[in-house]
């Protein structure tokens, strides 16, 4: 009776998520502990219900010797005994750790989800099972709050997450034991899961039974306030995500939203909108704390506001005019480039900047202007020698269009509103270091076609897609 409590459970819960569907190619992860051998042994029963093609993988972590090469048998020879294919690699873990500097069980993670992540790849599997269960739920809630965590972290671990699955997530541990004891599966025991000085072991052996002690309905309590916390955050992640799309502006790596638009946001959507920008950037949120969103905010509500800092990972966070932006810091790092000489006429590629420009000379008859500055029209005949192109110097002056005295070139990026990020990307077009074109946005006044003009050159800019 209680197998089929447990059959219809774990069904159901299936079903609720919509976790599998029919034909359906399943990477099951498995290191030989019960909770593993239960879920490959209950997804090989409903193998033909869904039509599934199942697949096993098992990391050895390079952490337990001997003992970790017996658990690959065992799986090996479990796998081979129900008919799955089955995919066994070694890694080493602590040189992960050493050079990631990560901890253990941080690096065990990092490794398990390389890999996982190359084997869908490699056997086109769309789903990956993985053995949490309702135990784990408490567990990671209360490591979660003994470190500290929002209402994300609290939610604990999601039944669906992108194709992973977890089938066995409403379903307790003793559950699983009753399981296994009922279709006499056997098993590996990781000894290291007795290990005091790995905090989720604390949790497990010392902390939860106490908490149990004074409320024996504990574990009930805290996996339905994990439910609760789950439809709060789905609430506020749906407002966020429309606050976003209606003000991040996107642009090359980076993405950024209207300074004043997001402090008039709530403040959870605020610090919700912070991390969804983080996360666009460096497309995870390892490493960044609480202190960091506080920071960010704390900063923006400056008079003026002001920002410019490195968070965790190379991301930049920074204030231009009226904008807030986040990027990956490398996507920021002044271009080197040399002088390119303009091929006049011809298409000069610019691989630094990204760019290239289309030099052509046309009689004054075949001109059309164009107001815009991607498009340069220029006296011809007022070019003397060539043309280069090369980034902003220290000091660097010209006569912008319409002007008669001269201008330092970055005064006229501050009056143009040029964020910082840009203005080492510019290309500059010079002829004997006098410059005659910002391209994209002026040329030197003493360059432009007048009354008296029979040829012009066009210098049009190009950006590389």
């Amino acid at each position: 009776m209680a197998e089929v409590w447990f059959f219809d459970q774990v069904l159901t819960t299936i079903q609720k998520y919509r976790m599998i569907s029919k034909g359906d190619r399943v990477l099951v992860a498995v290191s030989g502990g019960p909770d593993s051998v239960a879920l490959l042994h209950f997804l090989k029963q409903i193998e033909p219900l869904y039509s599934l093609y199942l697949h096993v993988f098992h990391l050895n972590h390079k952490i337990r010797g001997k003992e970790a090469d017996e658990d690959a048998e065992f799986v090996q020879e479990y796998s081979s005994k129900l008919g799955i294919p089955s995919t066994l690699i070694s890694y080493d873990v602590p040189s992960l750790m050493k050079e990631e500097k990560l901890s253990l069980e941080e690096a065990a993670r990092e490794a398990r989800y390389r890999l996982l992540e190359r084997l869908v790849a490699e056997i086109k599997a769309n789903k990956v099972a993985l053995g949490h269960h309702a135990d784990d739920q408490i567990e990671t809630f209360l490591m979660r709050l003994i470190r500290g965590a929002g209402l994300e972290g609290l939610g604990s671990i999601l039944p669906v997450r992108g194709h992973y699955i977890r089938p066995f997530i409403e379903v307790t541990k003793q559950d699983i034991m009753q399981y296994i004891e009922n279709n006499g599966l056997k098993f590996r025991i990781d000894a290291s899961n007795e290990d005091l000085s790995i905090l989720r072991n604390r949790i497990r052996h010392e902390l939860i039974p106490l908490l149990v002690s004074y409320n024996p309905q504990f574990k009930g309590s805290v996996l339905k306030t994990i439910e609760i916390i789950r439809e709060d955050q789905a609430h506020l992640d749906e407002l966020t995500g429309e606050v976003f799309d209606t003000l991040a502006d996107f642009g090359e790596g980076f993405v950024r939203l209207p300074i004043q638009a997001l402090i008039a946001q709530s403040v959870s959507v605020q610090r919700r909108l912070v991390r969804k920008c983080i996360k666009w950037a460096k497309s995870d949120l390892r490493g960044i704390e609480f202190k960091h969103i506080e920071l960010v905010l704390d900063s923006l509500k400056a008079i003026p506001p002001k920002i410019e800092m490195e968070l965790p990972g190379n991301i930049v966070v920074f204030t231009e005019y009226d904008w807030f932006a986040i990027g990956r810091k490398q996507l920021f790092a002044s271009p080197i480039l040399e002088h390119v000489k303009l091929a006049v006429p011809g298409i000069t590629k610019i691989d630094a900047l990204g760019v290239e420009i289309e030099a052509r000379l046309v009689g004054i008859g075949e001109l059309e202007f164009r107001k815009d500055g991607m498009v340069a029209h220029l006296d011809a005949d007022k070019i003397s020698g060539e043309l280069w192109v090369r980034t902003r110097r220290t000091g660097d002056s010209f006569r912008p269009f319409g002007m008669l005295g001269e201008k330092k070139l970055q005064d006229f990026f501050v009056d143009e509103k040029v964020p910082k990020r840009e203005r080492d990307r510019v290309p500059i077009v010079t002829q004997n270091e006098d410059i005659v074109w910002v391209a994209g946005f002026r040329i030197d006044d003493r360059y432009k076609v007048t009354e008296e003009t029979k040829r012009v050159l066009v210098l049009a800019l190009h950006r590389k897609t």
